[in-house]
């Protein structure tokens, strides 16, 4: 699993676009696939697609988490 480097993060919280870009970006499959809801076409086929209102609210709420994110000093017995 890839994880998004402080620094990229370190800039989304001041609001960085091209940082929060890749923020987004970074989660987006994640979103989408959480986002799929079942539709029945008008030959009876079902198939799931990503419902947009859904989408959207969990944009803003990415968005939100980003803005509420803190940092913390690791402790003194921390050792990467």
């Amino acid at each position: 699993m890839r994880r998004v480097p402080f620094s990229i993060i370190a800039a989304a919280k001041t609001f960085d676009p091209e940082a929060v870009d890749v923020v987004f970006r970074h989660f987006e499959g994640f979103i989408a696939s959480q986002c799929l809801i079942d539709c029945t076409d008008e030959y009876g086929n079902t198939r799931s697609i990503v419902d947009d209102d859904l989408y959207y609210q969990a944009q803003i709420a990415l968005f939100r988490a980003i803005d509420r994110f803190q940092f913390q000093e690791p402790p003194d017995s921390f050792m990467p």
